[in-house]
């Protein structure tokens, strides 16, 4: 709930333009522009939330001051109800006919719904308005009773009308030239996860994403020009069973197109009446002309954060994922490999490089998505251990590659217990055993946080094992997790390729880390070292950490010395990391990142020649 505060002398005489509250020494007072007179607020919430409404009835719905009434009685039968109607707005300035009512409270408080269906059976208003000035609001829309029923059915909508619209305008069809990308994904998300905890007990993201699931194959498909009318809508007066139908039709034709994410037997397990509120939150939005950090971060916060923060898991920041595919500068004839995908970002990032590679070498469109599609298929490899993220990332990749996804669910650490679709994909046959295919390219953000202790992982890694004074080798008990990765990514790069990995920057200084830094010089070049700030994986952790650009040596150094004929190692320190100390992004007004990465990108490249002596 936004507002202008104003310091003043004495109190406000007259309406200010904006919502504005005016302090007079320890008083506060706000100008009521209904009733025309200035109220004392300082223990009055809820007429905040109640001015704060009658102005964004103006500026935001188009209903002028003069259609508006505060404090209205409303005869209920024979006498009145209780309390009297907060906000009512009428259909114009002679207050005849009311058209929405709206009952506010103070934040926090979570009753009186019951009260706005009382105003609206009693008058026969069919729009209604709930809110303690924070989302979600409810919006109410009365259906009168049909056949022989008595009591009227109650829809919550996205929104009300503005003043120009009726209802039956609300449920015009929705054509692509009518969607806009999503500027704050995670605020719709959390209205879904409020209405869905409030009437249903079901895992709140996997049903959420089924609907995204729906959505996207709706845009990707159904959208071919401006005018072709959105499938994935449910209009204002719409049947929920009408619109279930649709959405669940979508939802099953998007599961044979895109094969692999979700399993045949998974349906949409919300009701009729909450899957109209959810997709009605989400139909007027453009995912795939969304920015990707607005999709990813919003993501972020609904996966179960709980269990990212204690595996030390975070999505990393799409300008930090392209830093390090520009400097890697994947081709299409290159494999690619992300044994800790999370989401799937570098991934998606090596493919945008690549198919933009395509689209600038060639010239006929049918050859240029064969190819990209190609690369897709058969170039592009992840991994994750957490399913439901790891669906996340099938999903990005079937929709922006248009191919087969090589994402893998499991443990990235030990092979022992892969599926054999998934060895055939990421290993080899060497003998009897199994070894790391060879990438031409790894690029991750394994978690930071925790230590691996269990028998089988450790025994697989160099770095799991010391060795004491006596020349003894003997295992740790555990490592961290972060350590292990950066052996098991050097395993699956091919001598001469290329990694770019995120470490929290005490690997590369602790002095009890000498040991990590030796057993990567002596199986890979480092070929440069970009520092990150504290902020930029804030407000998941304000960890510090650095990005190393590594390139595997065809042997292995028997002697250290002999890394002193690799080229100069190249450094950049970021100092604009693009986010604040809240973790927000930081954009200009064109909505570019402001962050000097775009320049250390330039500066990286132009100084490692990938390859080279």
């Amino acid at each position: 709930m936004h507002f202008e505060t104003e310091i003043t002398k004495s109190r406000p005489t007259s309406a200010p333009a904006q919502f504005t509250i005016h302090k007079v020494g320890d008083e506060e007072y706000i100008y009521c522009p209904i009733r025309e007179r200035p109220y004392k607020v300082n223990l009055k919430p809820e007429e905040k939330v109640r001015q704060w409404w009658i102005y964004r009835l103006r500026d935001t719905y188009g209903y002028s001051f003069s259609q508006i009434s505060v404090e209205v009685p409303v005869k209920v039968g024979s006498g009145e109800a209780k309390k009297k109607a907060d906000i009512v707005v009428y259909s114009d300035s002679t207050k005849r006919t009311p058209r929405i009512f709206i009952e506010v409270k103070k934040p926090e408080r979570k009753d009186g719904v019951d009260q706005l269906e009382v105003y609206m059976n009693a008058t026969g208003c069919r729009l209604g308005l709930w809110s303690n000035g924070a989302p979600p609001h409810v919006y109410l829309l009365r259906i009168e009773p049909q056949g022989g029923a008595e009591e009227p059915t109650w829809r919550e909508l996205r929104n009300i009308p503005s003043r120009t619209e009726s209802i039956s305008d609300v449920d015009s069809p929705i054509t692509r030239d009518q969607l806009v990308p999503v500027q704050d994904f995670l605020a719709i998300l959390k209205e879904c996860e409020d209405h869905i905890k409030a009437h249903e007990g079901l895992n709140v993201f996997e049903e959420i994403f089924k609907l995204i699931f729906a959505k996207l194959y709706d845009e990707r498909r159904n959208l071919k020009n401006d005018k072709s009318p959105a499938q994935f809508r449910v209009g204002a007066l719409e049947g929920s069973a009408d619109a279930r139908a649709r959405i669940v039709k979508l939802f099953t034709d998007a599961k044979t197109q895109w094969q692999g994410v979700f399993s045949p037997g998974e349906e949409i397990n919300l009701n009729d009446d909450t899957l109209a509120f959810c997709v009605s939150a989400l139909q007027k939005t453009y995912l795939l002309k969304s920015d990707a950090d607005v999709l990813g971060s919003a993501f972020e916060v609904m996966i179960n954060p709980t269990m990212k923060g204690d595996k030390g898991q975070y999505f990393t920041p799409r300008h930090v994922i392209d830093l390090c595919i520009d400097v890697l500068a994947p081709t299409d004839t290159e494999t690619i490999f992300d044994p800790a995908c999370g989401s799937g970002g570098f991934l998606v990032s090596a493919m945008d490089h690549v198919f933009a590679q395509i689209r600038k070498e060639r010239d006929d469109e049918n050859e240029i998505l064969e190819n990209q599609k190609d690369y897709a298929s058969h170039n592009v490899f992840g991994m994750d251990y957490d399913p439901i993220i790891a669906k996340v990332a099938k999903a990005y990749m079937l929709i922006w590659g248009d191919g087969r996804s090589n994402i893998c669910i499991g443990d990235g650490l030990n092979e022992s217990a892969w599926a054999d679709d998934i060895k055939a994909k990421l290993l080899v046959k060497d003998g009897s055993r199994y070894k790391p295919r060879s990438f031409d390219i790894i690029a991750t953000n394994p978690p930071f946080a925790g230590d691996i202790s269990a028998e089988d992982t450790l025994n697989r890694y160099r770095l799991a094992f010391k060795t004491e004074t006596s020349g003894r080798s003997k295992r740790k008990n555990k490592v961290a997790r972060d350590i292990l990765f950066i052996e098991r990514c050097i395993d699956f790069l091919a001598p001469g390729g290329r990694m770019a990995i995120v470490l929290p920057r005490g690997v590369l200084k602790n002095y009890s880390d000498e040991e990590i830094r030796r057993f990567i010089i002596r199986r890979a070049r480092v070929r440069g070292v970009v520092s990150l700030t504290g902020n930029m994986f804030k407000p998941f952790t304000n960890t510090k950490t650095c990005v190393l650009f590594l390139e595997r040596r065809k042997e292995d150094l028997q002697n250290l010395f002999e890394a002193e004929k690799d080229p100069e190692v190249v450094y950049a320190v970021s100092e604009r990391p693009g986010k604040d100390r809240s973790g927000r992004l930081i954009r200009d007004k064109n909505g570019k990142i402001r962050s000097d990465l775009d320049e250390i990108s330039k500066y990286m490249r132009s100084n490692i020649k990938w390859g080279g002596e």
